[in-house]
């Protein structure tokens, strides 16, 4: 038996990430029942570090994520449709995906984190909204995530931004308060 290649062992990390993530209870409740593992497959088809590597920009990772979030692939694993799912959902997967991948430095060198972390989108829920409206009051009022629209995640996102440049942090880091 031969051992793993960098390239095996690579992706075995990255296939890692992504059950790591799917499979999270609060997670896999959001997707559709029995798509589990091909969406796990799904994501490390779409997801691929050496693009994110090539990224240099704020403009080129949103538009990156964009076009990642807005795959026809997605409906396969929807549970309450695309239109309701899209931009609540998968981008909130995905953007836990990329962190993960990012954030691993077996994947991915510091120098790349350290370019990439001021472009992540911050996983968006009631706890992240919530704990960003403690610290300011007139953040945006996230009713429900389950069918928002890609214009209000665009703009929680520029909201969190704003936010985060005022204080002088990736915005990345006010992902902390799901764990607070």
């Amino acid at each position: 038996m031969k051992p793993f290649t960098l390239e095996q062992h690579r992706d075995a990390l990255i296939r890692r990430r992504i059950k790591f993530v799917v499979e999270k209870g609060a997670m896999a409740r959001l997707f559709r029942s029995g798509t589990n593992s091909v969406l796990q497959q799904e994501l490390f088809r779409c997801v691929k570090p050496s693009e994110l590597s090539q990224i240099q920009t704020r403009d080129e990772y949103d538009a990156w994520l964009g076009r990642i979030v807005e795959l026809d692939c997605w409906k396969n694993y929807s549970r309450n449709g695309i239109e309701d799912d899209q931009w609540a959902y998968f981008a909130k997967l995905i953007n836990i995906v990329v962190y993960e991948i990012v954030s691993n430095r077996e994947l991915f060198p510091e120098s790349n984190w350290q370019r990439l972390r001021p472009f992540l989108h911050v996983p968006i829920d009631k706890n992240v909204t919530y704990y960003l409206r403690q610290i300011d009051p007139a953040f945006p009022i996230m009713a429900a995530l389950k069918g928002m629209s890609k214009k209000q995640y665009w703009r929680i996102q520029e909201a969190i931004r704003k936010l985060a440049d005022n204080h002088g942090l990736p915005p990345i880091w006010f992902e902390a308060a799901w764990s607070s």
